[in-house]
């Protein structure tokens, strides 16, 4: 059955140079978009390569922790492969600057991506716990997310031909929410295989199964990427520029400004992210059903939320989108110090998979409004590459922290010691990510125009998705929504 999306626009956003998918959209009134064939075929392909992601990618450092790495090693998966995905991004916009034919490559890398989990999967099968078996597992995750970060700028690029820039919020924010099912779905399926793995005393077999899975997930993915329409790429030499240039331009340039915050906050988020499942299975002893029930509260939080979040930033414009998540994502690894109960964290998990779905949806839409066309796979690439760096010092300065805040502690001859330094650790990483909000988040603006809305109702807004904030916040919004005229 044909996917349609019903969008609403005012005469204001329409842009005089639309592409033709735009075109269809007549200014001022209600339109419905009947779904491209590419763009069902990106749904679909989505759910793919989500599937993968719930059956793979999350439980790398799962498989990690089983393989008995240090801490340390942990951290290096967690980041390390995010800079080698970084520095293929701007190998992939190098290469499309030559070979420009953008579903042709995607598709080759997608084919390497698919292969590599066959040895990946091999690894806790064929090896016994150790460093060395870690390193491996390393070594082979740079390959992984080497060739998958070879597809981000050229899917982007693609992607910025494909859909009509009027819609984004709400094509992206459906595409999300359904791609959410599919990680939450294979995320579940994968902790059922694993708890099975390790009741039968083969949880080595247990990685194998899922990593093989997400092996047929995304081979599936490349099938329908070959699908996709290619509309021909042809770069002009204006449209280059270096790595340095665009550094030389961040203080002036609203594009690389937005890029500085969002490094800061992927510093602050990789301070504490890599060590969350380290505190789960290794200080809270918790289950890998427990842990996976954790994991997947995020994602279906994120696909009950984000089509609506894919509308307020259509409405009221990225920016203020990101001023809303941006203040909630401070507080979601701070809120880890409170409790240990599992029923606690799950709300915990809750809150975090609503803020990050807005925050996510508005940092990638932002990406596509504030970048042309012909410039948006290089400065894609180039912001990855900024905010990957960040994320690799953040995880090792996490790491650091918690291997030795305790000798600090002897150093300073305080007597007090934290129940983990684990929780030291995710109280500064809520730290760092305020201190990027409070000095670089108002740095940059709204690129395109928007209707305008206080901060304060988009707030209460916001608290009316009732999936996640139930009726009491539903009463009082509806309340006051009772007294703001219609417009």
């Amino acid at each position: 059955m044909p996917i349609h999306l019903r969008f609403t626009f005012h005469s204001t956003l329409i842009k005089s140079d639309m592409t033709p998918a735009e075109k269809k959209l007549k200014s001022g009134t209600d339109a419905t978009l009947e779904l491209t064939p590419s763009l069902r075929l990106s749904i679909k392909e989505g759910i793919a390569s989500s599937s993968m992601v719930g059956l793979g990618e999350t439980f790398l450092g799962a498989c990690g922790i089983f393989l008995e790495g240090t801490i340390v090693q942990i951290g290096i998966l967690a980041t390390v492969p995010q800079l080698v995905a970084a520095i293929f991004q701007n190998v992939a916009v190098w290469c499309i600057d030559r070979f420009p034919d953008r579903r042709k490559a995607l598709c080759h890398a997608a084919a390497v991506n698919s292969v590599i989990w066959a040895p990946i999967a091999l690894i806790p099968l064929l090896c016994s716990p150790s460093s060395e078996a870690t390193t491996l597992l390393i070594a082979l995750a740079l390959f992984y997310y080497g060739s998958g970060g070879f597809t981000a700028p050229i899917w982007n690029s693609l992607m910025g031909d494909l859909v009509p820039a009027s819609g984004r919020g709400r094509f992206f924010g459906l595409r999300n929410q359904i791609c959410g099912i599919a990680t939450f779905l294979s995320v579940l399926c994968a902790g059922v295989i694993l708890d099975a793995g390790r009741d039968a005393g083969r949880t080595g077999f247990g990685f194998a199964a899922i990593f093989l899975l997400a092996g047929v997930a995304r081979f599936i993915s490349r099938r329908l990427l070959l699908l996709h329409d290619n509309p021909p790429y042809h770069p002009r030499p204006e449209h280059r520029f270096t790595f340095f240039q665009f550094l030389r331009r961040a203080p002036y340039s609203n594009f690389a400004r937005f890029t500085l915050f969002s490094a800061a906050i992927n510093l602050g988020v990789a301070f504490a992210g890599p060590y969350f499942a380290v505190y789960m299975l290794e200080v809270l002893k918790l289950s890998y059903s427990q842990f996976t029930i954790l994991a997947a509260i995020v994602t279906v939080t994120q696909f009950l939320t984000i089509k609506y979040w894919g509308t307020l930033s259509d409405r009221f414009g990225n920016k203020k989108i990101l001023n809303i998540a941006g203040g909630g994502i401070c507080l979601a690894p701070v809120l880890w110090l409170f409790h240990s109960e599992f029923w606690y964290l799950m709300l915990v998990q809750m809150y975090s998979g609503f803020v990050w779905a807005g925050y996510n949806l508005a940092t990638a839409n932002f990406i596509f409004d504030a970048v042309s066309q012909p410039k948006l796979a290089r400065c894609a690439a180039y912001h990855a590459l900024v905010v990957a760096t960040a994320f690799v010092c953040g995880s090792l300065a996490g790491g650091y922290t918690a291997r030795h805040f305790n000798d600090l502690l002897e150093l300073l001859q305080v007597s007090w010691r934290p129940t983990s330094t684990l929780l030291v650790v995710f109280f500064i990483s809520g730290i760092i990510r305020l201190i990027g909000v409070v000095l670089l988040l108002p740095r940059f603006k709204e690129v395109r125009p928007v209707e305008a809305i206080r901060h304060r109702r988009l707030l209460f807004m916001v608290m009316d998705i009732r999936p996640i904030a139930g009726a009491t916040f539903g009463i009082i919004t509806g309340q006051w929504r009772r007294k703001t005229p219609k417009k």
